[in-house]
């Protein structure tokens, strides 16, 4: 039996100036490397991102001594076969101006690649880290039109309109996700396409483009096999890219840039162990399973990280257990060589493995439709059109009539369906007013037979009349219940017309609107709102004529400004009268803000956070909003104003005082006040000794004073 044809694949990997790449091949069904090699770059590899890295770069063409690669001819060009930029569209967001001349950086990248035979596999490469966004996602609502739901909370539309992005997200087994949007150029991208016309006239071809954290996780999912229950954590170090990744059954969790100070190992070390102890602190997780990988991992590293680890914790390198290792190179690719190229060696495997037998891959791909559509072929011998013809020529005579008649039925099916679906909308907008209308006339003959029993000689006869004549005036308003209090009494109402609720809230002396709720009926397009009013007994026998009461009623306005109520008073509503923003756009922007802080861009997080607060101080998200406005001073290292925050929210009655007084403590002690940092971590215990915090507090206790358990 024939040997399977030989295939070849390249990962690409770019971290800020360094290049890696790995080459693996793929023969009988075993997947071999059998080479890795790396440069690092003077320079950037486009003008534009020399002048965003804040570099001033010269072209080749104007540099002394540096050769011109010439431009082909036009000739030379269509032998290529291969798609200029220019025949690509807006989607794909590749720059299509020509180039005069080569930046040296790209000059010494194609003199690192012409040493590869690219033209002979398949090309992976890792998308732009600066350039990418995740959010994190909860799917149980549904997946239908997932996607474009997606794009909705991470692009504008304007954004979305240009195009000008990659878009892919990965969907775990408990219905969570993670979604992520590369905005702009790939950069590694057009540095190969000016590479390829150098260097091959052999198109390359392109196979994915994937986000540095998907790699990673894909070779953790497919070579290991930890419990359900563990946490793992991948520590990338690398060149520019630094990051921890956290794992639970083989499902993103969350991840955190490591900010490694430039001194010496001994420090970065602890530096990077802190930062693993404040997230287990902090999201009240225990990680027994760490795997490292990058250019800046040594024997020492894992020997320090092993001596402060607990004894049955797993702390190794990360490794690629599927690989083997070409022949005559097992002594140059080591597990440390491995760990190093982690990201290339994935980009490449993961091509390769064409079949698919790891079956917890992450299939996304950055790679524009455009381009995977011009890569894809169909050749034909001049006798095989003869024959197509033949097929289209007598399929069209025979189904011409059929399609014909479809089409009409799919016009009067569509037709049918819209009648079918007004019929069942105006059904259901009749039934639903009906019922309110049932109400209202209930209570209407409630308030005939109050009346009817107590006249006029009490406080409660007063009451219901004012409401009767009141909810008489904003038709499709009701109560659903009216009770007695120790100060007055208290009423809860529906109503369709929101500002009926500023006016029930001024017909009696000193009352305060303590909830408002809205309910939402899209398919009818009907907005019913809850609210609950609690009011002071009037003095029935003082009040004014019923002239006076009439024109109070039909013109609440009038009222002096000391005396008028507004929906400012209630926690749940920050608007007045016209509410500019709805609670499920208040609470998309948090979300879109945590998404900020859990991606490690704590500087927008922070800014983004505090804006949050300024405008809507009121709203019930506004408490989490500023412990983690504090979480971000503690991370940029402002300790003292971060315990401002923690001290205001230890403060205040909410569900983050145990959180606010952990870090009250981390703060004392990042400040070298230990006996501060000891008396907060006391109260946590003595106030809250059921919560989790409280035996992490206790440790720490231990640890300072120096007492073994």
């Amino acid at each position: 039996m024939a040997k399977n044809k030989k295939k070849l694949a390249f990962g690409i990997f770019r971290d800020g100036l360094k290049i890696k790449i790995a080459q693996l091949t793929l023969e009988n069904g075993i997947i071999t490397i059998q080479r890795l090699e790396e440069t690092t770059l003077s320079s950037a590899l486009s003008i534009k991102e020399s002048e965003e890295n804040g570099e001033t770069v010269l072209p080749l063409g104007q540099q002394e001594n540096e050769i011109i690669i010439p431009e082909l001819s036009d000739g030379e060009e269509k032998a290529f076969s291969l798609p200029e930029i220019s025949d690509l569209d807006g989607s794909d967001n590749f720059d299509n101006s020509p180039t005069d001349s080569i930046l040296p950086g790209l000059q010494e990248l194609q003199n690192f690649l012409q040493e590869f035979p690219l033209e002979r596999g398949k090309i992976s490469f890792n998308a732009d880290n600066d350039q990418i966004s995740y959010f994190l996602f909860d799917s149980s609502f549904g997946t239908k039109n997932l996607r474009n739901r997606l794009l909705n909370e991470l692009l504008s539309k304007k954004e979305i309109k240009a195009k000008n992005y990659s878009f892919d997200f990965i969907l775990n087994p408990d219905k969570s996700g993670l979604a992520f949007v590369h905005k702009g150029n790939f950069n590694i991208f057009h540095a190969l396409r000016d590479i390829n016309l150098n260097l091959s006239k052999k198109r390359y071809f392109y196979s994915y483009i994937d986000t540095n954290e998907i790699s990673l996780i894909n070779i953790v999912n497919h070579n290991y096999d930890f419990s359900e229950d563990d946490y793992v954590l991948i520590l990338y170090i690398g060149f520019d890219y630094k990051i921890g990744i956290i794992l639970k059954n083989g499902m993103y969790v969350r991840s955190f840039p490591i900010i490694v100070p430039d001194t010496d190992e001994v420090s970065i070390r602890e530096t990077i162990y802190s930062k693993i102890l404040l997230e287990q602190d902090t999201f009240n997780i225990t990680i027994n399973n760490i795997l490292f990988a990058g250019d800046h991992i040594t024997d020492e590293d894992l020997k320090y990280f092993r001596s402060v680890a607990q004894k049955n914790d797993n702390i190794t390198r990360l490794d690629h257990k599927q690989l083997t290792v070409q022949k005559g190179m097992e002594n140059e690719i080591t597990l440390e060589e491995i760990a190093k190229y982690a990201i290339p060696i994935e980009l490449a495997y993961k091509t390769l493995d064409v079949k698919k037998k790891n079956r917890k891959t992450n299939n996304t791909n950055l790679l524009p439709n455009k381009v995977i559509e011009n890569q894809k072929h169909f050749k034909i011998v001049w006798h095989g059109f003869l024959v197509l013809f033949a097929i289209f020529y007598f399929a069209f005579a025979g189904t011409i009539k059929n399609l014909e008649l479809k089409r009409d039925i799919v016009n009067y099916e569509k037709q049918n369906y819209q009648i079918e679906q007004e019929f069942i909308k105006n059904t259901e907008l009749v039934r639903k007013l009906n019922e309110i209308k049932v109400k209202i006339n209930k209570l209407e003959e409630d308030m005939i037979k109050v009346e009817e029993i107590t006249g006029n000689k009490n406080q409660w006869n007063y009451i219901l009349d004012v409401f009767s004549k009141s909810l008489s005036k904003n038709r499709l308003s009701w109560l659903n219940s009216i009770s007695s209090t120790d100060q007055g009494f208290k009423i809860e109402g529906y109503t369709t017309n929101r500002h009926a609720i500023i006016v029930f809230s001024e017909l009696f002396p000193e009352s305060n609107i303590t909830n408002i709720s809205m309910n939402d009926d899209d398919e009818n397009e009907i907005t019913i709102w809850k609210f609950n009013i609690t009011s002071n007994y009037p003095d029935y026998k003082s009040l004014t004529s019923p002239e006076k009461e009439k024109s109070n009623l039909e013109k609440p306005e009038e009222k002096t400004e000391t005396e008028k109520i507004t929906i400012e008073e209630v926690v749940e509503k920050p608007e007045t009268v016209i509410i500019t923003a709805t609670p499920e756009e208040i609470s998309k922007k948090y979300n879109t803000i945590l998404s900020l802080y859990f991606s490690g861009k704590i500087d927008d997080a922070y800014n983004q956070f505090s804006e949050f607060v300024k405008d809507n101080p009121q709203h019930k998200m506004a408490y989490n909003a500023k412990y983690l406005i504090g979480e971000c001073l503690y991370h940029k290292s402002r300790y003292a104003e971060a315990k401002k925050i923690f001290e205001m929210i230890y403060k205040q009655n909410g569900n983050k005082i145990p959180d606010a007084l952990m870090m009250l403590g981390h703060c004392s002690v990042k400040e070298n006040d230990l006996e501060s940092a000891v008396q907060y971590w006391n109260t946590l215990i003595k106030e809250y000794p059921d919560n989790n915090l409280s035996k992490i507090a206790q440790k720490k206790i231990m640890d300072i004073k120096g007492i073994e358990k």
